[in-house]
């Protein structure tokens, strides 16, 4: 779908002391029913459960909002009148701002004014937002996407420079939307090129050379680490589908599985193909983090590998990498959020076998220890089936040690 988008950014934030940004709207047409929509980005990358979009009824001609923030955010403001809209425009948070929103009827060059401490920052701008995935779906090369990308990418650089040059506004304004737009950019491109590796996979295989020539290009202008992007939405979800996909979701041929293994262990070994075997997610999300990131966005990427194992229920392995993790950053805010759960986990590993379940020795108790005996081998597992000819002979001819084993179990 092709759009121009017209934004006004608007810099709202809160003092030293609070953390609670101010914003007045000031509105007539009472008599129509009009609703203000914050949606916040951030916070839909965060794994805290945070709210990412609040909704304001404006019911009266000075309405006030109170917003909580700690730390820079873009947000996104969308005005509805009887729930069609009337105007959506970024909101960009910072400290000690408190903003007057004028959309009032006697505007007649806009549909909103905004005034107040921190107006240099709240001037109207454009932004393109003109790609479309469905429009190189069939494309086994990256050229038309990686041209379309750079035009898009070039248009928006001219639009934010103007805007610095009228307007002047803040470093801290220009670091974040800085951030945004660069990595907007490789975000798009990285995804859409994780896709051509599942829909075309062999035209792909043929072409890996140019695709990923073109995301190592993007890579010198947005790095991969870059602690000074971590507030940027756009970094902060490409960081996100790096850690996703940065594995193969699955390998063409052994040969590629063993280059894989070779590259991302410390030997080529049998153990180590057995260990991947054993553990396709979370040691190998691990060691991209640790090969690839370093500070806040190595603590806030441990959060996401607990998140993603959590709520897949994969947690092979979680409990020596939560170790790891609570080593390197002792105080993180995400302990909190985590050790309840891993402390769960934990628990689980030491929950009592099942009476039925039958194992040769007496040794084992718990979970913990069958998964400690067999971790790294190669188990056999004979499913019988009444409905399966060899099942019925195997099962007639071990009945007798059948019924002794399971006799009242």
């Amino acid at each position: 779908m092709k759009n121009t988008i017209t934004f006004f950014a608007i810099l709202i934030s809160t003092s030293t002391f609070s953390q609670y940004a101010q914003i007045h709207v000031v509105s007539d047409k009472l008599n129509l029913k009009r609703t203000l929509l914050i949606n916040r980005p951030l916070q839909t990358v965060e794994v805290e459960g945070l709210k990412s979009e609040e909704k304001f009824n404006i019911d009266t001609s000075f309405f006030n909002i109170s917003l909580v923030v700690d730390k820079p955010e873009i947000m996104y403001l969308t005005s509805y009148l009887n729930d069609s809209i009337e105007f959506s425009q970024p909101v960009f948070l910072k400290n000690g701002y408190e903003l007057i929103l004028d959309l009032s009827s006697k505007n007649e060059k806009s549909l909103i004014i905004v005034k107040g401490k921190g107006a240099e920052d709240n001037q109207p701008w454009v932004i393109k937002n003109d790609i479309g995935f469905n429009n190189y779906a069939k494309d086994t090369l990256p050229n038309r996407i990686r041209e379309d990308l750079k035009n898009e990418s070039n248009k928006n650089q001219i639009a934010f420079q103007n805007y610095i040059t009228e307007n002047k506004p803040s470093i801290d304004f220009i670091n974040c939307w800085n951030a945004e737009l660069k990595y907007s950019t490789i975000k798009a491109y990285y995804i859409f090129l994780k896709q051509r590796n599942i829909f075309i996979r062999n035209a792909f295989e043929r072409n890996k050379k140019v695709w990923d020539g073109v995301y190592e290009e993007l890579l010198v202008d947005a790095p991969l680490m870059n602690e000074t992007a971590f507030n940027s939405f756009a970094y902060r979800l490409f960081v996100k589908m790096v850690l996703i996909f940065n594995k193969p979701a699955k390998f063409s041929n052994e040969t590629e599985r063993e280059e894989y293994i070779k590259e991302w262990y410390v030997e080529n070994s049998d153990t180590d193909t057995r260990n991947y075997s054993f553990d396709e997610n979370n040691i190998p999300n691990q060691k991209t983090i640790e090969k690839y990131f370093t500070g806040n966005v190595k603590e806030y990427l441990y959060a996401q590998l607990f998140d993603m194992a959590l709520e897949s229920g994969k947690t092979i392995n979680i409990d020596s990498i939560y170790i790891d993790f609570a080593k390197q950053y002792p105080y993180s805010k995400y302990k909190k959020i985590f050790e309840k759960s891993i402390a769960t986990v934990f628990e689980s590993f030491k929950n009592p076998i099942n009476e039925k379940v039958i194992f040769e020795t007496d040794t084992l108790k718990t979970w913990d220890q069958v998964l400690k005996l067999f971790k790294g081998k190669t188990v056999l597992l004979d499913m019988w089936g009444t409905w399966c000819g060899p099942c019925r002979e195997s099962i007639k001819k071990y009945s007798k040690s059948i019924k002794s084993t399971f006799e009242n179990k």
